[in-house]
């Protein structure tokens, strides 16, 4: 709640101090009653929040669908303890429930004007992220737009220098699972690589060499970055909210700003793709240079279909075929008219 500015109204503290309330009872639930409107009205909260983690995609409960469920689970046993001096009742009514449900209506702006109706709706100004420098959409350009996919990605997760902790957890399982994959074709294509390098034909062509040369550290460096980020981000910024916070404010305040973390995440896969464009040059110029006009002519057609379709979604992705189709189209109805 540190990061919640703007608090004028006293139906928006009074969110703040009921927090702050519950946190004193879970600490000090020995000899307090468990009242039955309160467990009631938080009855109420947990079904809401159920019904709208199931009907909603950007939901603003902290939980996870399964732990909301489990909230629920949990209703039923404790309606047994209500006006009766069950003291595990009232720790879990305030260490698990009131408490975080309460300091997310705050951090949300509850009942205010302006409120927080999608978990990655901003309510400053300032936080809304600038549009992206020219320096950024260069390297978004060479690096096959994966920065920009991986920018949209954090700035769901960081919202007003606040943490969506559940969508950073699938945000990094889903980079585990993709710099595992990344680890393995690395690997291949090192092997690939290294005995290409064997092939005769190769020996004799220096261009060749080189750009085989390119392919190599390009496929290395993917296997080496993937492995670092696998053992830096993946392990040390998982668990804890707040160890998540601390490392998005350490990486929004380098030069790049948020942007610095979307390229360094997005380095796997560029550098696996570049190694895969260079062995592709090294193929080819091997082909060119060695093969006579008939396979040539039988080759370079199907090279080039390949090549407009492995970049087809590249282009697509970043609008080029839209922009290249309305251009075609207006360029057409001139001709006509």
């Amino acid at each position: 709640m540190d990061n919640v500015r703007g608090v004028k109204r006293k139906s928006h503290i009074r969110y703040a101090l009921e927090s702050q309330y519950w946190s004193h009872i879970e600490l000090f639930s020995n000899k307090r009653f468990l009242p039955e409107d309160v467990l009631v009205t938080l009855k109420e909260i947990v079904m809401f929040t159920r019904a709208d983690n199931i009907t909603s995609k950007k939901f603003l409960a902290s939980f996870t669908s399964d732990q909301v469920s489990s909230m629920l689970d949990l209703m039923d046993p404790l309606m047994s303890s209500i006006d009766k001096e069950h003291e595990h009742s009232v720790w879990i009514v305030g260490l698990l429930l009131i408490t975080r449900l309460g300091s997310n209506k705050f951090v949300n702006f509850c009942g205010q004007p302006g409120a927080r109706l999608d978990v990655d709706q901003s309510l400053y100004v300032d936080y809304i992220p600038p549009p992206k420098s020219i320096l950024f959409r260069v390297i978004n350009v060479i690096l096959f737009g994966a920065p920009g996919a991986q920018s949209k990605a954090l700035h769901k997760i960081w919202v007003d220098c606040t943490i969506v902790q559940r969508r950073w957890e699938s945000f990094i399982n889903r980079l585990n699972s993709e710099w595992k994959g990344y680890s393995v074709f690395s690997t291949v294509m090192l092997t690939v690589d290294i005995s290409f390098l064997l092939v005769p034909p190769v020996q004799n062509q220096v261009s060749a060499i080189i750009v085989l040369y390119m392919s190599t550290l390009c496929a290395l460096g993917s296997l080496v970055v993937s492995l670092v980020l696998a053992g830096q981000v993946n392990d040390s910024h998982r668990d804890s909210a707040e160890s998540v916070a601390l490392f998005m404010i350490e990486m929004s305040q380098s030069m790049l700003g948020l942007e610095s973390l979307a390229l360094m995440l997005s380095l796997p896969y560029a550098l696996l793709i570049w190694g895969m464009i260079f062995f592709a040059a090294t193929l080819s110029i091997v082909i060119y240079c060695t093969s006579d006009v008939v396979i040539i002519s039988i080759v370079s057609p199907i090279w080039f279909a390949i090549f407009i379709v492995s970049t087809w979604p590249l282009l697509a992705a970043n609008g080029i075929i839209s922009h290249l189709s309305s251009w075609v189209a207006k360029q057409v109805w001139h001709f006509r008219s």
